[in-house]
């Protein structure tokens, strides 16, 4: 039986706390005393401001005394200068436009069960009182009709009230997926309504390019005249009026989720933003009659080009961002007040997920972007600006329900911020590694894994400030997540990770960097910035005498030589990343409240901290780190497992390991794209990962799941962390494989039990053994060998298994020796990718490194005839395999012989080394599965009612009839390989760039 369901239960009951949690090998023992010392204070912080220039703009409340529960809209109404908040639940709130107000007025409230998501006044609303509103029946449940818009009027002008009673609907469309909800009068005078795809994910209704249905739209009508029985009518110049079966109402098509647009109040222009699912959120110009790609495209991105489309072509975003940037973009405002000079005449926009804020310029008559740029990178939630009738803008935040504003930023740069540790203050000798006094020493119960390095940690707050104990204060948790602690202002958590340079001597340990995350309120920030932290890395020199702050925003890499008795020659190599700020807040982001292992989860153990062994809760208490005494003694309260300690429960083990190491991205709202969540709070069947097929691509293993039950061979999330290269995880923070996490993951896996076994992996392994007893054989020729040890790298699946084996060495030296070998030339990435581990690291696939700069191959110069023999005659790369140029070549991929025309150097460049960035459908890569297992990978040639052709990358053409395909499905990917230049010197690559780029007129390649 599965335990991971009492984890989230343990806190709340007592008997599920005695048969769960108390499992642990690092189980509170009351019966130690904590430490009786008083609390030293930490009084030498020299941490404060920042190494970075200062944002040029800053967030600062707008109404101080005002707060509001989860608003999503805010506005302005004509004839009054009152404003108007929408909150979630069911009312429309106003108040005076003025910063000392202290109470806002109730105009609507149509009670709990209703969700309001937009409101609009008529544009003589000070004569009719009418205004519009959007709302949704229940947000619990999927109606056809349940998304309405519906015209209210004032029922008491002079207190500005309206009853519900005074409700007349206007039009209404399905609820229970992406609602849309905004409102907008139109300089025209008509209504428009953003109405979202009516999807909870991928289109499932197919609605974005179905002109027939309202969904994914904006809409466009006429309030002021009814038709029959509508309460309004079509205005005669919209798009689709003539056009047979469409919907008169849309105004423009193939949006997902418009969340938030505007009028530009001088132009006129029509802005949106428009949510994103899996890579990109972008910014759209809406015109008439507009398709905006979804769900064909994301964006510029092919999503599922198969699909059908509307009837006008796709026109591209204004701006978009990928998901490293922004995660749920929301629409603002074309800026025309007067407090921000700078910005006049910018399209000012943001992120709900990042709380980023940034502008664009956008010059009509060029149809290009003059200036794009962010303005400050907040902790806001923001789900919504609000506009005056001045023009100055407002911001909303849906979870601290505060209402700010924008401005200049006089902050200055930081001329004293410590540039080395010794002057941080955090340590009365850096060299000896000793802390100052105050800082206290602690240490998590599951560690997060860091290629091998250990860790010292230690909490710093200054003076007798305190922690307040798992409080739910802003910003709240993910759903599912526990509550977080909240730290006072100028707490610094310090983190020294060390490496042994002689493998299993702890004595030969060298400090590699010391990371500090800081907590700092900044000016105007104290509705918003009270949880606002930012992430350093100090870098050890080799005398180990202090380390250098790192400056680099991209991170930097350095090569170790370590001793190590197992490797060839006694030694081996191990490359270190140091990360970058932008790094840090990958994983310390928001939505796991910015602190990982300072929590209740994690800290729930004993630990001398230089007082005696006790559990670290009840030290922290003692030494009066909390604001109040915690409310259970420490074994009452949840905590995870030791992953290391066998003796606890398996599921227990891998539920902590992966809370650890991955649920800081994959929770909601954490980054991780993919809709499942790794918090070992939830139930394993809540997590949404547990049979789920991926949505980000199967690596071509049949019956892909992310965890499939049973089975480890056919789960994505061991694969990836099994291998080397493009797609492994963890994403950020490790280029070593961890032998002891994949083996406790693996094992887990195979002991998730399953209703609904499959054959695929037990085929394998038949055909796995075989192999290896053949291979036994005597008298076997070396291409006999070779034939036999590819067929064991013949799937991902099986190669996945396969390199199980050889990890834990149940495979002979020999065979292995074979093995590795040949994966090691296979042309399949996915299958390569999975051995490079058992190579030393001097002896791996030579990549132009994690972080590409593109800026050094373009400062070199490009040798055009070199780069000529670099494509034809290259190996490994051999584009002439799938690229013609005059005529030589394949014509895999596109036709060379003008790409120069085309494409800047610097662009030709970013095509090569990012290939999947932007893809022409019809080089879409394409995976077939078929009914008999088998999976094929190519470009989709053909695709009718009696066949479906796809050609790979070998040129070649597989033919298949539609009922053999169990599964056809697009991929966001290019057939030209990621990292295909993986072998070649930054001067060949310059040399290729060089080549292509002078392939203008076409006799330039003679």
């Amino acid at each position: 039986m599965h335990a991971s369901s009492t984890l989230v239960l343990a806190a709340v009951c007592g008997l599920l706390i005695s048969v769960t949690f108390l499992l642990s090998g690092n189980q509170a023992d009351t019966n130690k005393k904590a430490t009786s010392k008083p609390r030293e204070l930490w009084t030498t912080s020299k941490v404060k401001g920042s190494p970075d220039p200062p944002a040029p703009f800053r967030v600062e409340l707008a109404f101080p005394h005002l707060k509001f529960n989860e608003p999503l809209a805010m506005t302005s109404a004509p004839g009054t200068e009152r404003l108007f908040v929408v909150e979630r639940y069911g009312r429309v709130l106003s108040f005076p436009n003025d910063p000392k107000v202290k109470h806002a007025d109730v105009l609507l409230n149509l009670g709990k069960d209703k969700v309001i998501y937009g409101v609009a006044f008529h544009p003589k609303f000070d004569e009719n009182g009418y205004f519009y509103v959007t709302y949704i029946d229940s947000p619990k449940q999927e109606d056809p009709d349940g998304t309405h818009v519906s015209r209210f009027e004032m029922t008491d002008k002079g207190a500005f009230k309206s009853a519900p009673s005074s409700e007349t609907l206007v039009l209404s469309w399905p609820s229970g997926g992406h609602n849309g909800g905004c409102l907008k009068f139109g300089p025209d005078g008509f209504l428009y309504v953003g109405t979202g795809d009516s999807s909870g994910i991928n289109d499932e209704g197919l609605n974005g390019q179905n002109i027939t249905s309202l969904s994914g739209a904006i809409l466009r009508i006429d309030v002021d005249h009814t038709d029959g029985d509508k309460a309004y009518s079509i205005p005669s110049d919209n798009p689709f009026v003539d056009v047979e079966g469409a919907r008169p109402e849309i105004w423009a098509y193939g949006l997902r989720q418009p969340w938030k647009f505007t009028f530009d109040t001088q132009t006129g222009d029509l802005w949106t933003g428009n949510v994103g699912q899996d890579l990109w959120e972008m910014i759209f110009r809406i015109e008439r009659g507009g398709n905006y790609g979804w769900s064909v495209a994301e964006g510029s991105h092919p999503f599922r080009p198969e699909r059908d489309r509307g009837p006008s072509p796709i026109l591209p975003p204004i701006v978009e961002h990928d998901h490293a940037n922004f995660r749920s973009i929301t629409g603002g405002y074309v800026y025309h007040g007067k407090h921000l000079k700078e910005l006049q005449d910018a399209y000012i926009y943001g992120d709900y997920d990042t709380g980023r804020i940034w502008m664009l310029r956008y010059d009509g008559d060029t149809k290009k972007v003059t200036d794009n740029r962010e303005l400050v990178d907040s902790s806001l939630r923001l789900v919504g600006f609000g506009e005056d009738h001045a023009g100055e803008l407002y911001l909303v935040d849906h979870i601290s329900g505060r209402i700010s504003k924008l401005s200049p930023n006089p902050a200055k740069a930081s001329t004293d911020f410590p540039r080395k540790l010794s002057q941080t203050g955090l340590f009365a000798s850096v060299e000896n590694h000793k802390p100052a006094a105050g800082l206290v020493a602690y240490d998590v119960i599951a560690p997060e894994w860091a290629d091998g390095a250990s860790k010292e940690r230690y909490v710093a707050l200054p003076g007798d400030s305190k922690i307040e104990f798992e409080t739910l204060t802003y910003p709240q948790p993910a759903p599912g997540a526990p509550a977080g602690w909240k730290f006072p202002d100028g707490t610094v958590l310090v983190e020294t990770l060390s490496l042994e340079m002689k493998a299993g001597d702890p004595k030969s340990s060298r400090r590699l960097e010391t990371r500090i995350l800081h907590h700092e309120r900044t000016a105007g920030s104290e509705q918003v910035g009270d949880q606002y932290w930012q992430g350093y890395t100090y870098i050890w020199n080799d005398e180990q005498t202090d380390a250098v702050l790192l400056e680099d925003p991209r991170g930097r890499d350095r090569t170790f030589e370590i001793q190590d008795a197992s490797a060839a020659g006694g030694k081996r190599q191990q490359t270190w990343h140091f990360p970058s700020r932008t790094e840090c807040t990958v994983c310390h982001n928001m939505a796991a409240k910015y602190v990982l292992g300072v929590t209740t989860h994690q800290l729930n153990r004993d630990y001398d901290s230089g007082g005696g062994t006790a559990n670290q809760l009840t030290t922290f208490a003692k030494l009066r780190l909390f604001t109040e005494p915690l409310s259970k003694p420490a074994d009452e309260l949840p905590r995870l497992v030791d992953y290391h300690d066998e003796k606890q429960e398996l599921d227990l083990r891998a539920r902590s390991y992966l809370h650890a190491n991955c649920s800081h991205c994959h929770r909601k709202w954490g980054g991780g794209n993919a809709k499942f969540q790794l918090l070992a709070t939830l139930d394993l069947k809540e997590t949404g990962a547990l049979d789920v097929r991926p949505a980000h691509g199967t690596f071509q293993m049949t019956q892909a799941k992310l965890l499939a039950a049973g089975d480890p061979y056919r789960s994505v999330a061991f694969y990836r962390m099994a291998k080397l290269g493009p797609g492994r995880m963890p994403r950020l923070g490790s280029t070593v494989a961890d032998r002891k996490g994949l083996k406790l993951i693996h094992d887990w896996i195979v002991g998730i039990p399953t209703s609904h076994p499959t054959g695929n992996s037990l085929d394998d392994w038949y055909h796995i053994a075989i192999g290896l007893n053949r291979l036994d054989a005597e008298n076997l020729d070396e291409k006999a060998c070779n034939t036999l040890a590819d067929g064991l790298l013949a799937t991902t699946s099986m190669a996945s298994q396969t390199a199980w084996m050889v990890g834990e060495g149940k495979i002979k030296s020999k065979h292995r020796d074979l093995i590795i070998a040949r994966a090691r030339q296979h042309v399949d990435g996915r299958i390569r990718d999975l051995f490079e581990r058992f190579l030393p690291e001097e002896k791996r696939t030579k990549r132009l490194g994690s972080v590409v700069r593109p800026e050094e191959i373009l400062a070199l110069n490009g040798n055009a005839e070199e780069g000529r023999r670099v494509f034809f005659e290259a190996a490994g790369v051999q584009c002439k395999n799938c690229h013609k140029i005059e005529g030589k070549g394949k014509e895999v991929g596109p036709d060379l012989s003008q790409i120069g025309k085309k494409y800047s150097p610097a662009e030709l460049l970013d095509t090569i080394l990012n290939p999947s960035k932007k893809i022409e459908p019809k080089y879409l890569l394409y995976v077939a599965e078929t009914t008999a297992g088998k999976v094929h990978t190519g470009l989709l040639i053909k695709r009718t009612e009696s066949e479906v052709v796809l050609k790979t990358a070998e040129d070649k053409l597989i033919e298949l009839k539609p009922e053999e395909v169990e599964l056809l499905v697009p991929q966001q990917k290019s057939l030209m390989p990621d990292l295909l230049l993986r072998d070649m010197t930054k001067q060949q690559v310059a040399d290729l760039t060089a080549f292509l780029s002078g392939l203008k007129q076409g006799a330039d390649s003679k």
